[in-house]
């Protein structure tokens, strides 16, 4: 697989490789961590020369998948196979011709977006199905400086409708397929008619610093010093907060702003990694997710009563029970197992909840030193 960093290059120069590159091979997918820039390059490439752009929809990195014109209407032409569909014409089975086209279409969003066995998988089916046909793909990975990438996810919502809205023009022009629905930031108002650009609606997560009520930059700040400021928040504002640790073995180091939710459940933890950390689909065991930071990712985030008790109570599965609620979620204890993080609670009063026992403890000790100190200046 190549490598294009497109941090050390502009964009002109970027796409004018990226089209080399597709005029010699007729399958090109670009891989590489959120903000390298496979998308807004892909758009970008995009000419009477393209046939599909085909993208997954799950988080973390998805590939992108452009195939050349020539070869994407001689793979609409080929037949892939007959598959049986769970319908019967009287007595008899119903069959519906499949294309190497519609496979392809197919492994994108199957392999990527249901059964998650990442990017690696991704190329290494489209490259067994297209090499039949005379077409051997490209992978191409993007990748970009640490400081490139968190620039641009923090930025990303800014031009997210000029984006899509050009995609949407190219393909009416060019007739070009794409599946995409959305971008971070922008999605396609109809996707049948692939017409018309909005902003996610405020209940909806555009996976953008457009869920957060607002940032707070860490710069200078102690952990000590955020956890207070993440407690103030819980206590005078009732609203979620959290930030990003990264455990090596030089110590423990924030690695993010303290982020601030709206009077809702903002997902932060989610789109904190997904900003200033970056996960790829790459499946190793039952982890589905890999994020390329050396050393062990913490997610400190506030419990906001309004928000999680609602969601609890609300469940008829869970019985009646005079002990005191679990302020670390099954949301949180997944996302641990998931992501291989460590994740940390704390409610407003000081009570601490982490997946790490060992953690659990090192942020008591701190949290009580806090409600110490304050309870010293008040005397």
């Amino acid at each position: 697989m190549e490598i294009l960093d497109t941090s050390a290059r502009s964009k002109e120069e970027s796409v004018n490789i990226l089209a080399g590159e597709l005029e010699k091979n007729p399958v090109l997918i670009l891989t590489g961590p959120q903000g390298g820039g496979k998308t807004t390059l892909a758009i970008l490439l995009l000419s009477e020369n393209v046939g599909a752009y085909l993208e997954g929809r799950a988080r973390a990195a998805q590939p992108v998948v452009l195939i050349r014109k020539d070869f994407a209407q001689r793979f609409k032409k080929e037949l892939y196979e007959k598959r049986k569909l769970p319908i019967f014409d009287g007595d008899e089975p119903v069959y519906a011709e499949v294309s190497v086209y519609d496979q392809i279409k197919l492994l994108v969003e199957n392999i990527f977006d249901i059964t998650e066995l990442g990017e690696q998988e991704l190329v290494k089916q489209i490259s067994l199905l297209t090499k039949k046909y005379g077409a051997v793909p490209k992978s191409i990975e993007l990748i970009a400086s640490d400081e490139e990438l968190v620039k641009r996810r923090l930025a990303r919502h800014l031009d997210a409708k000029e984006r899509l809205s050009s995609l949407l023009q190219k393909e009416k022009k060019y007739g070009i397929e794409s599946n995409l629905w959305g971008i971070q930031g922008a999605k396609v108002t109809d996707i049948i008619n692939r017409n018309g650009v909005s902003d996610y609606s405020e209940d909806q997560i555009s996976r953008t610093i457009k869920d957060f009520d607002r940032i707070i930059p860490t710069k200078g700040l102690t952990l000590r010093n955020c956890l207070q400021k993440m407690i103030d928040i819980s206590n005078n504002e009732n609203k979620e907060s959290g930030f990003l640790v990264l455990h090596t073995d030089e110590g423990e180091k924030i690695i993010s702003d303290i982020v601030v939710g709206k009077h809702k459940n903002s997902l932060i933890g989610v789109t904190l990694l997904e900003i200033y950390v970056g996960f790829r689909q790459n499946r190793s065991l039952y982890r589905a997710y890999k994020h390329t930071k050396e050393g062990k990712l913490e997610v400190i985030h506030s419990y906001t009563p309004t928000l999680q008790e609602l969601a609890f109570l609300a469940n008829p599965w869970i019985p009646p029970s005079s002990e005191p609620m679990n302020i670390i979620s099954t949301a949180d204890i997944s996302a641990s197992e998931r992501f291989d993080l460590t994740v940390s609670v704390i409610e407003a009063d000081g009570r601490v909840e982490s997946s790490n026992k060992k953690r659990k403890k090192e942020l008591e000790v701190i949290i009580s030193e806090l409600i110490e100190d304050v309870q010293l200046a008040h005397q």
